[in-house]
């Protein structure tokens, strides 16, 4: 009895399994031989499908997360100057520099913080920097598709934040996001234009946790802007004063006026000769040649660092120019950084008193030599020496009384 149960069993079973066969052999496809399109498209849509809907709930738990990190007093959500929201610890200690111009800013508001720098401090700017960061890691170019970002670099160092200062739009905005997301590290970017340069003080130092610090540098960039739009309406146009500026192997590289690189001669009231619609534009800037630069015949011309200061003296096609005859040609101080732009950030505030003093000392009337020193003290932290002092000034302010 037991065996025939265990038969008709069996027979069951076998009946299910043939029934399957068939239903599953009715509902396959019509082709024997299914083209790749017909067989692969729309299991890979299904799949994106599937990835875009994971990867829309993935995002929607982290947004949640955030808030609800934010919401212990655990983290914050910090709006950067591009208007992206990032999540932040409330207090952050561990910072990775994202530029050049983010390199000047962190060190001046909270050195500390620093982890790594996008480029280690060159021979010249270590002197001004404290030595305990000059060996920091070294990352390069976060968005360099060549291989020269060091991300095992950054990684090690285990930032809380990279923090990128200069200008933005839309496409560097995505650029930023998508920065981010590949490498799980919050990135925010604050702006520092020239006229943004206090509320970007303001913003770094409570970002790190020294509003005072960020105040205080804040403070002094209004005043010192302020002060010099004041100075320089006060110029009739008539008695602006006109400049070259001299850079390259035969000084005939120039900036034009209106651009970014222009800022400071502008705000102090000089007039650039060189525009976009007198030279040959080039990055960067354009060129001209000799005898366009006698036309002109500039009131003043500023040498670049590595141009032909120490040449045109006794060369005589230089020699007919007005300002090599009157003395009127100097070379842009570069340490730690170019006090007029390259880059064209907060190293620039100790040039404008500088530039203002030399091309109008009556109207900009400082004790230039204090204005120096005290915003080597309020920026790097720095106690300029007479030697260091009159060797910065050598070849602009103190050029007649040194000699050079």
């Amino acid at each position: 009895m037991k065996r025939k149960c265990c038969v008709k069993r069996s027979v069951c079973l076998l009946t299910a399994l043939v029934l399957l066969m068939l239903s599953a052999a009715a509902c396959g496809p019509a082709s024997a031989d299914p083209s790749p399109t017909q067989a692969d498209s729309f299991p890979a849509a299904t799949q994106t499908a599937e990835a875009q809907a994971a990867e829309t709930d993935k995002t929607g738990q982290a947004d949640e997360a955030a808030e609800s990190r934010a919401a212990q007093g655990e983290t914050f959500l910090f709006t950067d100057s591009a208007g992206r929201e990032v999540e932040l610890p409330k207090t952050v200690t561990r910072v990775a520099s994202g530029g050049s111009l983010a390199n000047i800013m962190i060190y001046a508001v909270r050195p500390d913080v620093i982890v790594g720098w996008s480029e280690a401090p060159s021979e010249t700017e270590k002197k001004y920097i404290d030595e305990a960061y000059w060996d920091l890691s070294e990352y390069g170019n976060f968005h360099d598709d060549g291989g020269g970002f060091n991300r095992e670099a950054l990684m090690l160092d285990a930032p809380e934040v990279i923090i990128d200062v200069g200008q933005w739009d839309e496409e560097y905005k995505a650029e930023l996001d998508a920065l981010q997301e590949q490498i799980g590290i919050p990135v925010v970017l604050i702006e520092s234009q020239l006229e943004q340069v206090p509320a970007a003080y303001r913003t770094m130092g409570e970002l790190l946790g020294v509003p005072e610090r960020g105040e205080e540098l804040a403070a002094y960039c209004e005043e010192l802007l302020a002060d010099a739009k004041e100075k320089a309406a006060s110029i009739p146009d008539s008695e602006r004063t006109t400049v070259f500026y001299a850079s390259g192997e035969a000084g005939l590289d120039t900036m034009l006026s209106g651009t970014i690189h222009a800022q400071i001669y502008e705000l102090v009231g000089a007039r650039l000769v060189a525009t976009a619609d007198n030279v040959q534009v080039q990055k960067g800037g354009g060129s001209v040649s000799m005898e366009q630069l006698l036309v002109w015949d500039p009131d003043v011309i500023m040498f670049a660092q590595d141009s032909i200061y120490g040449e045109i003296a006794g060369d005589e096609t230089w020699g007919a120019l007005s300002a090599v005859q009157n003395g009127t040609y100097y070379e842009i101080p570069t340490e730690p950084y170019n006090w007029l732009g390259r880059p064209p950030g907060p190293n620039r505030m100790v040039g404008i008193r500088w530039l203002g003093n030399l091309l109008y000392p009556e109207i900009f009337d400082y004790d230039i030599e204090e204005e120096v020193r005290e915003c080597f003290r309020l920026f790097y932290r720095y106690e300029l020496s007479d030697e260091e002092l009159y060797a910065l000034l050598s070849r602009s302010t103190l050029k007649d009384r040194l000699g050079q």
